[in-house]
């Protein structure tokens, strides 16, 4: 690398720094700043994406075919990113509840750079696209090695200038961290060192290219390994049943993650065909049995995820289960016809299978940052028709995953809900979409229980003394704070929970006990209506479900004792002694 090319990457990375620096001053300045996300995240990702480019490509920087691809790349991804931001703000919402799209927005963001960035590399030395594999193969790791490098090489150097600063600031010389820490030094400072270390590459091309080809060597070595459990799960699998794949819950991401490194060990084994001669024959064989049992994983994943779709209706998760299910079919798909072709060279249709796939992943990423194929549209609109066609009990729908998690899209359908005059229990739907609307974060209220009759209740609970029964007024008060899900029982008519009277606070009058574990409560009545006076306190709580207790229960050796300890109170803040 010359002079001129490493001065222009150290200009472009200056840029870039400067750039941040300022973006992050006026985001400082900003009050609303969840309004402005539709101008925020396009300049990010603009800030961030043009600079990079002119960076990794500037061996070629006299050619006009630079700037037009790095600057359109740039472009497209500002736009759908002003969606992204447009869609993702919320008012009322506080700023954090668009972390997740924001995360989201920046990795597909730099992963399509990333796969896009060898493609460029190629028009610009060939003039044409993808005719080459041995050239896109190559430049795609160089590229990850020389991102690596320079990551490496920033993080280093900041490691050294808080040393630096630490030891000044032991002599109580504090003006190197203020200086370090300071905005308008880490920005520029942190992107011209990721230049330098881009730039420093080109020095030991040769050497660095050899390590990244032997530990692509290393790695291949664990496809057979791969490979046998690809076999070996799909073997096993009808003696067990798929019953037992379903009720894991998590089979379906398992499964995808053995994919997922099918791909990556075939691709660090086979590289760009070269690595074909390193198996033997039959291991080779062996291999393309692994590969040729992707295609049922996929269709074992299908149908996973179709039977919770057809079940829950689609959720933002589940968009992108099956965007990445439809990802790894076309590379299943791919290397089993790769397989079954059988050419001279093995795999040999695997080249054309990994330009169209990583294309085609591309395509689709960028896509979920539009109308076409947001995941947050497709999941509110799927929640909402089951809702309205009754699909989904009105008690049952998360009115809160539209307010904080269906971005702009499920707000307007809270509204157009809240308007809802259809539906057969529309005046419910309206009260709940309503109090949806004015949540700011997850109530985490848990499903409601199943209904239960006054004599379901009765015999979850028994009175002691037997002879008492329990107060008709208590069941009906007991029953109805238990149907609303106001009190949680953890009572059942094979173990009832006792139920205790006596006068626990000296008045005369009865008081009752709920023996329910650390859920014990204490009802009392004021002017004939009963009331929930307390909680149940004290070192032997787990001790209240034990047998012991249930033979002294039934001796009716209970009572109420008064404490010798007086109660301290500081405030309004009480204490109470524990003896030991």
């Amino acid at each position: 690398m010359n002079r001129q090319e490493r001065s222009w990457i150290i200009a472009w990375a200056t840029l870039q720094g400067i750039g941040l620096w300022l973006l992050h001053e006026w985001l400082i300045r900003l009050a609303d700043k969840g309004e402005h996300l539709s101008v925020i995240w396009p300049l990010y990702a603009f800030i961030l994406t043009l600079p990079l480019s002119q960076m990794m490509l500037s061996a070629h920087r006299n050619k006009p075919a630079l700037w037009w691809m790095s600057a359109g790349f740039s472009l497209v991804m500002s736009a759908a990113a002003a969606y992204m931001g447009c869609q993702a703000w919320v008012d009322g919402l506080p700023v954090g509840s668009v972390e997740r799209r924001g995360f989201l927005l920046g990795f597909i963001t730099l992963g399509s750079w990333f796969v896009l960035l060898p493609f460029a590399e190629h028009k610009l030395v060939t003039h044409r696209w993808f005719s080459d594999y041995s050239l896109l193969f190559s430049a795609a790791w160089r590229n990850l090695v020389k991102l690596v490098l320079a990551a490496l090489f920033t993080g280093l150097l900041w490691i050294l200038l808080f040393l630096l600063a630490g030891l000044f600031k032991v002599l109580n010389i504090g003006f190197l961290m203020d200086l370090f820490t300071s905005r308008i030094f880490a920005y520029p400072v942190t992107a011209i060192a990721f230049g330098i270390g881009i730039s420093l590459y080109a020095a030991k091309e040769e050497a660095l290219v050899g390590i990244y080809r032997a530990s692509l060597n290393i790695l291949g070595w664990l496809l057979p390994v791969v490979s046998l459990i690809l076999i070996l799960f799909l073997l096993a699998l009808p003696f067990q049943g798929l019953a037992l794949l379903w009720k894991t819950g998590y089979a379906t991401s398992l499964m995808l993650c053995l994919l997922v490194w099918t791909v990556f060990l075939f691709n660090a084994a086979w590289q760009d065909a070269s690595g074909e001669q390193r198996f033997p024959r039959w291991l080779l064989h062996f291999i393309s049995l692994g590969l040729l049992a992707m295609p049922v994983y996929i269709a074992l994943c299908a149908y996973s995820l179709g039977l919770r779709v057809a079940q829950y209706g689609w959720s933002v998760d589940r968009i992108w289960a099956v965007l990445a299910i439809v990802t790894m079919a076309f590379y299943a798909l791919g290397y089993a016809f790769a397989v079954l072709r059988r050419n001279a060279v093995w795999m040999l249709e695997a080249r054309q299978v990994n330009i169209a796939a990583a294309l085609f992943t591309v395509s689709l990423l960028i896509l979920t940052m539009t109308p076409v194929l947001d995941p947050a549209r497709v999941a509110v609109s799927s929640q909402v028709a089951r809702l309205l066609d009754g699909r989904t009990p009105v008690n049952d729908f998360d009115f809160e995953y539209l307010r904080l998690q269906g971005g702009r899209y499920g707000n307007q359908r809270l509204q157009d809900l809240v308007r809802n005059t259809a539906h057969e229990h529309a005046e419910l739907i309206r009260q709940k979409a309503a109090a949806a609307l004015k949540v700011t974060h997850r109530t985490f209220k848990p499903k409601g229980p199943e209904p239960l009759t006054r004599e379901q209740l009765r015999e979850r609970l028994t009175p002691y003394p037997h002879d008492t029964g329990l107060d008709p007024a208590f069941l009906d008060f007991l029953l109805g704070r238990y149907n609303t899900g106001d009190i949680y029982l953890n009572c059942r008519a094979d173990k009832p929970c006792p139920v205790l009277t006596l006068d626990l606070n000296g008045d005369g009058g009865r008081e009752l006990v709920l023996l329910d574990g650390y859920g014990s409560r204490i009802f009392s009545q004021e002017q004939g209506v009963w009331k929930v006076a307390g909680r149940l306190a004290g070192k032997d709580m787990g001790a209240l479900g034990a047998a012991k207790m249930q033979r002294e229960l039934d001796a009716l050796d209970f009572s109420a004792k008064p404490n010798a300890w007086r109660e301290l109170w500081i405030g309004n803040m009480k204490y109470q002694v524990e003896e030991e």
